[in-house]
């Protein structure tokens, strides 16, 4: 009786597991078409299977450069990818090429990177064809590149990676902050003595216009410049003097004081009245103007009293022609019924390896420029010192129209004091 039983159970359960078994599945043949497509970033194409029509999954072996959704696929970026088309066990392939949207068949990306010394990253880049790479730093005392774009950042400074084939090269530029102190002052003209230091300043003089169509002439007559009850003094006259209608003084330290980088300011009480215009700039210690740069701290214009003018200049972007870049800050009252204190800070290197340089009025940031933001990287000229200037013209393309009647009174142009301050790097 228990054999019998046994033997029931055991062909009940054979029937049980024949019956739940699946069949084996019939074999697929699956096909794509194309096999391969070279695609533009931002093209769409799409891949037919033959073979099947229902339950085919889909992938990219890089998102990246190239998406598929239900056999349509989007160029990303430029590089390479495998599509691949799955029904059960089969699969079929499609090798997809993005190139950019001008044919270029390399990238890397990001264009531009910040590092802190010590500081590791890796470059994502793409390469159509699979082509034989090669990696290079311009600075490799910046920052070293290996042959799969891992880059180590050394110490402060700029370089340009270049990532080449036979075909092409690209590029991407790496920017290593530098580590500042705090600014200590290098140097200043308190003006308290009884007469103006030759031994910094210089004087202009003429009265040839300046390029600005000005009016007055330039003297270093004590009439015009002067240096009392610890100031400068710069005072505009109406006189005719060397066929001039006018008289006043300019000064600059070329040769004697010149400085790179920093921050340069002045305490300054401007003259009223519509027709002046006086200002405390630099100007580049080599080269002509506009190649050897001009940074305009403060402008005044005496018709417009509240506004402080900002500009810089370049050779190509200036005022000749027009498009130099400038700003202004308007206050509600006048500029000359007071001292104020403008500066200028110039920091090296500052924003993504570029130049900075920012405009404050009483340590209040007006406005700022730097390197890329004028679109000017191959003429920057504000890496080279620049000495200090200081005048008072009359009339002339921004002093515009002359009221005779301010010179009723005296105008002076006060300077309580020229300080330059400078940082060390850490």
């Amino acid at each position: 009786m228990h054999k019998l039983t046994n033997l029931f159970l055991l062909l009940a359960a054979f029937s049980w597991t024949a019956c739940t078994n699946p069949e084996p599945e019939p074999s697929v043949n699956i096909s794509i078409d194309p096999v391969s497509v070279t695609m533009k970033v931002g093209d769409i194409t799409t891949l037919n299977v033959t073979g099947a029509t229902a339950n085919i999954e889909w992938s990219s072996t890089n998102e990246d450069v190239a998406t598929v959704y239900h056999g349509v696929v989007t160029a990303k970026a430029i590089g390479k990818a495998e599509i691949t088309a799955k029904v059960g066990s089969a699969s079929a392939n499609s090798i997809i090429y993005v190139t950019g949207t001008d044919g270029a068949s390399l990238r890397i990306s990001p264009p531009v990177v910040t590092l802190r010394p010590g500081d590791e990253y890796d470059f994502k880049y793409g390469n159509t064809y699979d082509l034989e790479m090669t990696w290079s730093s311009s600075d490799p005392s910046v920052a070293t590149i290996t042959n799969n774009g891992h880059l180590s950042a050394l110490k402060a400074g700029n370089t340009t990676i270049t990532l080449s084939t036979p075909m092409e090269s690209v590029t991407a530029f790496v920017a290593v902050s530098h580590s500042w102190g705090e600014y200590t002052m290098v140097w200043s003209d308190e003006f308290d003595g009884s007469a103006l230091d030759e031994s910094t300043w210089n004087y202009n003089t003429g009265g040839n216009g300046w390029g600005n169509n000005e009016k007055q002439y330039y003297t270093s007559r004590p009439e015009n410049i002067r240096v009392q009850n610890g100031m400068l003094e710069i005072e505009a006259r109406k006189e005719t003097y060397q066929n001039c209608e006018y008289t006043s003084a300019r000064i600059h330290s070329k040769g004697k004081k010149e400085f790179k980088y920093g921050r340069i300011e002045a305490r300054i009480k401007f003259p009223g009245g519509r027709g002046t215009w006086p200002a405390f700039w630099t100007l580049g210690a080599t080269g002509n103007w506009p190649n050897c740069g001009e940074i305009d701290i403060i402008e005044h214009i005496g018709s417009q009293p509240t506004r402080a003018s900002f500009a810089v200049h370049t050779a190509a972007k200036n005022g000749m022609k027009g498009n130099n870049w400038s700003n202004v800050k308007f206050f509600n009252t006048s500029l000359a019924d007071d001292f104020h204190i403008y500066a200028v800070e110039w920091a090296q290197e500052e924003k993504d390896g570029k130049d900075v340089i920012r405009f404050l009025i009483d340590g209040e940031q007006c406005a700022e420029v730097w390197e890329t933001k004028i679109d000017d990287n191959d003429t920057w000229p504000f890496n080279r010192p620049n000495y200090i200037i200081l005048n008072c013209a009359i009339g002339g393309n921004m002093g515009g129209s002359i009221d005779d009647a301010i010179f009723n009174q005296q105008r002076i142009m006060y300077v309580d004091w020229v300080r330059v301050w400078q940082r060390q790097e850490q």
